[in-house]
Parts: structure tokens; sequence; C-alpha cells
């Protein structure tokens, strides 16, 4: 089965006071840190790559990289809006989706690799991190669950359909809580 990875890029950053995906962490900013993760991985794990995102510095930066950018004109609709232009895109293929933010930058590459192998292992139509009981990012959604992602609206994304279907979920426990965290507010 193909499998496309889909990085979400594209929010408002509104509790962080500033676009957080351009705040510098570890000498870069945040947003690369998952892309240089996901250059570790290993080649064919994704038949394709794409990137949601409203900032010209991301497309800037990710025009030569292998991953077709797909522009979000309205981020005020919230991730679902996100989640509904990759699929367009993807309206033709048969494809497995793996959906990562880049506000993630603790994620190691291993992690990624070992949900995608579990995910596959499993037989599950459904597959996210978690930490103790809480679920994370990314998380990976069969085919069949397309219609159910494109009728996600607002700022409501895959939790809510992987919620309402735990007993088709194959769950990763995070060897470090800390992979599992998203930046949402500037740190001091």
């Amino acid at each position: 089965m193909n499998m496309t990875l889909i990085l979400l890029a594209a929010g408002d950053s509104l509790r962080f006071n500033g676009n957080k995906l351009l705040y510098e962490m570890n000498g870069k900013p945040m947003y690369r840190c998952i892309i240089e993760e996901i250059d570790q991985l290993p080649g064919g794990l994704f038949t394709r790559k794409l990137i949601v995102t409203q900032y010209d510095e991301i497309m800037d930066y990710m025009k030569d990289s292998g991953y077709k950018i797909i522009v979000n004109k309205d981020s005020k609709l919230g991730i679902s809006h996100s989640i509904h232009l990759a699929l367009k895109e993807l309206e033709n293929e048969d494809t497995d989706f793996l959906f990562a933010v880049c506000d993630q930058p603790y994620l190691h590459s291993s992690t990624i690799e070992s949900l995608v192998r579990g995910f596959k292992g499993s037989k599950k139509g459904l597959a996210c991190l978690s930490c103790e009981g809480e679920l994370g990012n990314p998380a990976l959604f069969s085919s069949r669950y397309r219609k159910e992602l494109m009728e996600l609206k607002g700022d409501k994304g895959g939790k809510r359909i992987i919620r309402a279907h735990m007993s088709d979920v194959f769950l990763l426990e995070a060897a470090d809580p800390a992979e599992l965290q998203d930046i949402d507010i500037r740190p001091r």
C-alpha cells in the first residue's frame, strides 16, 4: 500500500505571539526540525510527500525538496482546511496518509519509522503516537478514512476520528514524552 506523508505547516500561531514555525530552535527555524528527521528515514517509506503552508519562507525553502507544496490561503478555516487541501491533491490516488505537524521539534525519525512499520504490521486502519494515554501526532489514516477526514470542520483534526474508532487504532507509546510536545506558547 502506498503511504503519503503530509506535513501541516499553515497554522496562525495565535497563542505563540508570532510565527512559531519560524521561531529558532537549535539554530534553525522550528519547522526544519521535523524535515531534517524525515530526511533520515529510509527511502521508500513514503511514496509522496506534501507540505501544506501559507508561509513564503517555508515555500522557498521547500521548493527543491521533493515535496509537493500545497498553499493554504485560508488558514483561518482551521486545521481541517489544510487536511482537505492535501486530500484534494491526492483524490485520484489510492494511498494511506501520515499527517505530521511542524511544531513538534523533539520528534525523532526512529519514532516516525516505528509508527509507520507498526501501522503496516498491525492491519489496523489508524495509528498515532501516545504517551501515558494521551494521543498525539503523527497520526496515520488508511484510505478508508478519507471520507471522514473530508468531513472534519474548523480547527478539529483527525484525533476526533481516532477516538471514534479506538478498536481500529495501532498506538505507539513514545519513548520520551517530549516527542509529543508541540510548541504552542513562546518559550521564555
